[in-house]
């Protein structure tokens, strides 16, 4: 019986895409042959993309950017956010379904049911439906970059980093490839396995994009280049960095940097503005904004650290992101400071549903950096110190042959490039996976967290696996320490 409520657990409220904005529908209330009848028609595959990527949107603005960034180093939390201090005091359990522990399992593993329906299902209509090959092969494709991602972004917060073991043979988590039958074992499996699984999904993506004429809306859904971008994270974060350095660096060529002066508007006005370095965001029309309440500037949740603050200096334009000028009237206005506003659209003229945030789920500014990385961790400081002179020229606005770099050999130039990194993608979810793949301790400095310091290797660099899972699931190995 308890297998049972294991397969109600994992397919809980998957779906199928109704009409192109809505979210999806209870899988288990539709049945199996609702989903094959739907799934009997060509015109039913980009609404099941736009479905798909209704709940990936639901998914980044929730918890798992937010979590990224609570427990690492560059955000306060309010001490009157309960349910956030438990995870920046790290005193989450495995009972904790209402919060990342629980909520980021569950949604990932949502969206993973309906990209193998996508995957399953669409190529089954190519026989009867020639003309729409290319659609199809299009569609199958968005389900494979995002089942990937999913299974990614899984490893990264319910598994240890990938070089935790020197042969990444520790637990990572389920590889769910179909819908799972009544009788199939569900386990974890290591995470070598995890990332080999993820990179063959995303190069049977990239070459089902690049051999299609299709495409659907660009950068608001996965393509070739955000297979290469999310390839070139993986390889970062495998220790692997001459992939690494051989996906990022045709990025790079192919997406400049936003202009220094288009630079807030990037962020603040992502309705009008179409950044040139956005390689792949989510659209926030008409949704739900939990990223802009949990940073709102009256009263937020989290906002920068003193840490963070500390990297600057006077002239760096990303300051303005931490800053916000309200205007009551003519004459009136209210400065707010020691904030993060890159959730927040400064676009009153607009319609309230017009006026979204986009969350950035890949740029080239994040391929930059690993490039900078990657190449100074091989010895090619040249390389690395090019890289890092674009970035910090356009944080001042200057060309990058007017920017100098004070270090002292390799471990020093890598410390520019992890600072400029979290200045850079601080708020984009990337911090607390950063200190983990790179095995370092996690130094808060001034904050207002019970926990000042949390030396590598330690459990909770990982969440538990939710009790509900393990209690409907015996074969679900529970993480170390909880």
């Amino acid at each position: 019986m308890k297998r049972n409520v294991f397969y109600r657990i994992i397919l809980a409220a998957a779906a199928l895409p109704c009409i192109a904005s809505c979210d999806f529908l209870n899988i288990e209330k539709l049945g199996k042959s609702d989903i094959e009848t739907y799934f009997s028609e060509v015109n039913a595959l980009v609404p099941a993309v736009y479905g798909s990527y209704s709940l990936l949107y639901s998914f980044y603005d929730s918890y798992f950017i937010s979590y990224a960034e609570v427990a690492g180093d560059l955000v306060n939390v309010s001490g009157s956010s309960s349910s956030w201090t438990k995870n920046f005091d790290f005193e989450t359990t495995a009972e904790d379904e209402a919060s990342p522990v629980g909520y980021i399992w569950k949604q990932a593993f949502n969206i993973i049911s309906n990209a193998n329906q996508i995957i399953y299902h669409a190529p089954l209509l190519k026989k009867d439906n020639p003309s729409y090959e290319n659609l199809i092969d299009h569609v199958t494709a968005q389900g494979y970059f995002i089942r990937a991602l999913m299974e990614f972004d899984l490893c990264l917060v319910y598994g240890q980093n990938y070089t935790f073991t020197a042969d990444a043979s520790h637990p990572g988590v389920p590889l769910i490839l179909r819908i799972p039958a009544m009788d199939d074992v569900v386990k974890r499996v290591s995470v070598e396995k995890v990332y080999a699984q993820v990179i063959d999904d995303l190069i049977t993506a990239k070459k089902l994009f690049e051999g299609s004429t299709y495409s659907i809306a660009a950068n608001y859904f996965a393509s070739a280049d955000a297979c290469d971008a999310l390839l070139a994270r993986i390889y970062l974060y495998m220790g692997d960095y001459d992939n690494a350095i051989n996906y990022s660096g045709p990025l790079i060529e192919k997406y400049p940097l936003t202009p220094a002066e288009d630079y807030l508007r990037m962020f603040e006005k992502s309705t009008t503005y179409a950044s040139p370095e956005c390689i792949l965001r989510l659209n926030g029309y008409s949704r739900g904004s939990q990223l802009g309440s949990f940073y709102n500037y009256e009263s937020p949740t989290a906002f920068p650290s003193a840490k963070l603050s500390a990297l600057y200096d006077a002239g760096d334009i990303r300051l303005g992101l931490h800053s916000f000028t309200k205007y009551a009237g003519t004459d009136s206005a209210r400065v707010y400071t020691g904030v993060n506003m890159k959730y927040y659209c400064d676009e009153p003229e607009l319609a309230s549903k017009d006026r979204h945030y986009d969350p950035f789920l890949f740029r080239a500014s994040e391929m930059v950096l690993i490039h900078a990385e990657a190449s100074c961790a091989k010895g090619d400081t040249d390389s690395a110190e090019a890289d890092l002179r674009k970035l910090v020229a356009r944080a001042h606005g200057k060309e990058a042959s007017e920017v100098t770099l004070s270090y002292s050999g390799k471990d020093g130039l890598d410390k520019l490039i992890m600072q400029e990194r979290m200045k850079e993608l601080s708020f984009e979810g990337h911090r607390f996976f950063d200190i983990a793949r790179r095995h370092e301790n996690l130094e808060r400095g001034v904050t207002n967290s019970k926990v000042k310091t949390l030396r590598y290797p330690d459990n909770r660099f990982v969440l538990a696996i939710p009790r509900v899972e393990r209690d409907a699931n015996p074969y679900m190995e529970q993480n170390e320490g909880y």
